[in-house]
């Protein structure tokens, strides 16, 4: 019963991909976009499985049955369960109890303002009045935020830095089932989600760099706060580089450049000194504890992919040596002789295919379009920070391709954008025409 009515709704999200212009990208047939769809849903099911096979349940199942024991809450005490989705006075005894019960409630290892686990949740419970209990409905809810998040990202480095170009149907195929991506964005996890908050984020940047309207500044209050729920250190990863674009939207994309480099060195400056002086700031020290901490997981649990850590001391200096050490570690694990596992091989393929878009772009124009595209650069600051963080924190390898997945879907779409636009204006017999984000 369950695969009948996740079938139903995925069914009629795919005939809304077909009905509403805005679920696709432009200048794409509707059936492209909607098999997609169908098929991650089938990925996000399969994942499911694999989990409950290799792990015995894993964080999908948890992060469902907590669902299902929040919303069964509701009819039971109903006060409680306003109390705990609105998380408020969590710590009267009542409350309290029923939060006990919730194993997947905090797994993150942070203290309390950090809500992932706790947003995605409550965001199942939400979805439990339309699945009826049926895991299987859940994933095809969670692959359709995945697939909008990538709508709008598709639109800001595709549709609007290259539109009406016949080569784009090739970068399609390679973002739309890169593994990163494609695997771990289509099932119960809190990589949809995240996906999903940081298009938005992104994509209502990109529009108030066309035009400032009131509702633009509305709607990017909003997700920030939405996006506080989240991840919220992939949000202080972007903000920097997004108050450049934002604060100086109708410059050339050059001047916003300058800014988005000096808003990220101004930042880190700041982090840097604070660690020095308050220990709860200090990012060297956080990062070691979280390695440890991973890594020691890892051999209680005998982990069949652990790796060897980045070996770094928490102190600034140390620190700041083996930082592109660490972007290069989470973005090129696992390596070809890691591949113990048949399910990695896909994952070491994606970063040679990311390096040799780089390499195109160089030899084509060495970089210039890439580098002077403000979003491109943007990407390229959060993917690097993003992978330095997963490098640093995670010496396995299960969690590298899992949590890289923004950095790797980022790269390939600014990337490979900048190689559709210069491959255009190569063999193009059409005057070129000037469009730069």
């Amino acid at each position: 019963m369950g695969i009948l009515l996740a079938l139903f709704y995925a069914l009629i999200i795919a005939y809304c991909i077909y009905r509403f212009d805005f679920l696709k990208p432009k200048n794409m047939h509707w059936e492209i976009p909607a098999v997609y769809f169908l098929a991650k849903c089938i990925v996000g099911v399969g994942l499911g499985i694999f989990y409950l096979k290799y792990y015995g349940a894993g964080d999908t199942y948890g992060y469902f049955s907590d669902s299902g024991h929040l919303f069964s809450v509701l009819f039971n005490e109903p006060k409680q369960f306003f109390k705990i989705m609105l998380g408020y006075h969590l710590e009267s005894p009542d409350t309290a109890r029923n939060v006990a019960s919730l194993h997947m409630w905090v797994d993150s290892g942070f203290d309390e303002y950090y809500n992932d686990a706790k947003t995605l949740v409550k965001l199942n419970t939400l979805f439990r009045f339309l699945s009826f209990g049926y895991y299987e409905v859940h994933v095809v809810f969670m692959a359709f935020l995945a697939y909008f998040g990538l709508i709008l990202l598709y639109r800001i480095f595709l549709d609007e830095l290259v539109p009406n170009n016949k080569w784009s149907w090739i970068i399609a195929l390679l973002v739309f089932t890169i593994p990163s991506h494609f695997i771990w964005s289509s099932g119960l996890m809190k990589e949809p989600l995240i996906l999903f908050v940081f298009a938005l984020l992104m994509y209502i940047t990109y529009l108030s760099t066309e035009q400032m309207r009131v509702r633009y500044i509305i709607y990017f209050v909003s997700i920030v706060a939405l996006f506080c729920f989240v991840k919220i250190y992939l949000l202080l990863i972007m903000l920097p580089g997004i108050l450049g674009i934002y604060l100086f939207r109708f410059k050339k994309p050059l001047k916003q450049i300058i800014f988005i480099v000096l808003f990220y060195a101004i930042t880190a400056s700041i982090v840097l000194f604070l660690g020095s002086y308050y220990p709860s700031f200090d990012l060297p020290a956080l990062m070691f504890g979280k390695q440890l901490n991973t890594y020691r997981f890892a051999v209680f649990m005998n982990a069949g992919s652990l790796v060897q850590p980045i070996s770094f001391a928490p102190n600034v200096s140390s620190f700041l040596k083996h930082f592109p050490e660490a972007s290069w570690y989470a973005f090129f694990h696992p390596t070809l002789s890691e591949l113990k596992e048949w399910w990695f091989f896909p994952f070491s393929v994606e970063s040679w295919i990311i390096i040799f878009f780089f390499i195109l772009n160089i030899v084509l124009d060495k970089g210039k379009s890439y580098f002077t595209s403000s979003f491109c650069v943007l990407s390229l600051f959060i993917a690097v920070m993003l992978l330095a963080l997963v490098g640093f924190t995670n010496p396995v390898l299960g969690n590298i391709v899992r949590y890289r997945m923004i950095a790797m879907l980022i790269l390939i779409l600014s990337s490979g954008s900048t190689l559709i636009k210069l491959l255009n204006q190569k063999y193009s017999s059409q005057p070129k025409e000037k469009n730069d984000l």
